[in-house]
Formats: C-alpha cells, sequence, structure tokens
C-alpha cells in the first residue's frame, strides 16, 4: 500500500490497489475514497506501446469532512501516483475533471485520444 500524511493531524493518503482505489484515514477511519479503473490501450489508439489507463471514477467524502480540502488532497494524490507509474488518466468522475480543469499542470497525464466506452477524444 502506498500512503503518504501530511501535518500532525491530517489525513493519511493511500493507495489500496487490491481495492482499486485510493484512500484518506483519520486513524482507522476511511473518510474519502477516489476509485478507479486500471485498463490497457486496445491496439491502434496511439498511445505508446505499454501505457496504460486508469480510470478514476468516482470521489467520495464523508459528508461531516466536507469542504475540509480531502477531495483535492486525495486527486492530487492519485495524479501524483498515476504520473511517477507513467499511466495516463481518464477523469470519468466530474470532481477530478473539475480539479483537473483548475490545475493544468495535470492536464498531460489526460488520455489524447477516442475511447471506445465514450466515442470522443480529448
Amino acid at each position: 500500500m502506498d500512503e503518504t500524511s501530511a501535518e500532525p493531524g491530517a489525513v493519511r493518503l493511500v493507495h489500496n490497489a487490491d481495492r482499486d482505489r485510493y484512500e484518506a484515514l483519520d486513524g482507522d477511519e476511511v473518510v474519502a475514497v477516489l476509485a478507479h479503473e486500471d485498463e490497457d490501450p486496445p491496439d491502434g489508439d496511439g498511445l505508446a506501446v505499454g501505457v496504460r489507463l486508469r480510470d478514476l471514477r468516482s470521489t467520495v467524502v464523508a459528508p461531516e469532512r466536507s469542504g475540509a480540502g480531502i477531495g483535492s488532497a486525495i486527486v492530487r494524490f492519485a495524479l501524483d501516483d498515476i504520473r511517477g507509474l507513467g499511466m495516463t488518466v481518464r477523469p470519468t468522475c466530474w470532481f477530478v475533471r473539475g480539479w483537473i480543469e483548475r490545475h493544468r499542470e495535470y492536464a498531460d497525464l489526460l488520455e489524447t485520444t477516442a475511447h471506445p466506452k465514450d466515442g470522443g477524444g480529448r
């Protein structure tokens, strides 16, 4: 399990690969999750051989923790992890998509070709 934490009292961010999700933990309590699914790109899609795609599907933050920046922290953690793995990202989740639009330094991670499931490129 990959993990990081910020200052004392902050949530601990982990990649729980066994459950295909990133988690924000407060002690042992999961207070946010960012679910994902990994895909191998189909042949002929223009991506480099061996590049995999991580579809960021859904971000959920516990209602009592909403507005504390946990959603943004988990998205940044996930995108930094994806960058480190040399993967591309499909932001199916509206929150992730909006976050990347506001933080263009992560736009280079976006898949750039049409995908059979969504019918269009970006």
